[in-house]
């Protein structure tokens, strides 16, 4: 991977969560489409064997390939009935998120850090967001860890050769922003565009907001 040369001690790297920051996410017309085949059925074992299921393929255990077969034979879908269903999932782009991350390009590295899966984010780069939103993604199906493990964070840490104290991380999941409170890293609980915004600016200018770090 390769970091801008020209990088100084002091430059920030500015680590964004998408899910919830830049994509609003709508769990139940999720929900809904993939329960529309009637197979599913909710017991305590199909529970724990579909949040296995979810994992493998968010950590990259297991291929699109078998998730879908998986799937399509839990819920009675097609394996495109299960595509369709997963993408409901993304509602909506944040715009103004997406427009002052593309401002901080022009003097900031920006990089993503997302518990993800690979059609939700073939989904996210192909039709929402782009391909050059940010410098580098750090994506859980691909790197075979998730927020908010320690060892996620440090993987970045270390591909971006950066100290906690140069790093900002946004996150709309407040047990993500904990772990990397603990890590040294100014961290930002986004729960509002307009304050993250402010917080990230603050932070750049090394002024820590009040009650973010």
């Amino acid at each position: 991977m390769v970091v801008k040369p020209d990088r100084h001690s002091d430059d920030k790297l500015i680590v964004f969560d998408v899910g919830g920051v830049f994509i609003e996410l709508n769990i139940e017309r999720r929900r809904a489409a993939l329960e529309a085949g009637g197979l599913w059925s909710s017991t305590a074992q199909a529970n724990a064997d579909l949040l296995r299921l979810n994992m493998q393929f968010r950590l990259g255990q297991i291929g699109e390939d078998d998730y879908l077969a998986r799937a399509s034979e839990i819920y009675g879908l097609t394996a495109e009935q299960v595509v369709q269903a997963e993408t409901a999932l993304l509602e909506g782009v944040f715009t103004g998120m997406v427009d002052y991350a593309r401002t901080l390009k022009s003097s900031h590295r920006v990089v993503c850090l997302s518990n993800t899966q690979a059609i939700h984010w073939r989904h996210i780069i192909e039709t929402m967001l782009g391909a050059d939103l940010f410098d580098a993604c750090y994506l859980s199906h691909e790197m075979g860890m998730e927020k908010p493990g320690e060892e996620i964070y440090l993987a970045v840490q270390h591909r971006e050769h950066v100290s906690p104290e140069q790093i900002v991380f946004i996150d709309d999941t407040l047990e993500n922003i904990e772990t990397s409170r603990r890590l040294g890293w100014h961290s930002i609980h986004h729960m509002d565009a307009a304050k993250t915004i402010a917080a990230i600016d603050e932070a750049i200018a090394d002024t820590p907001p009040s009650g973010t770090s």
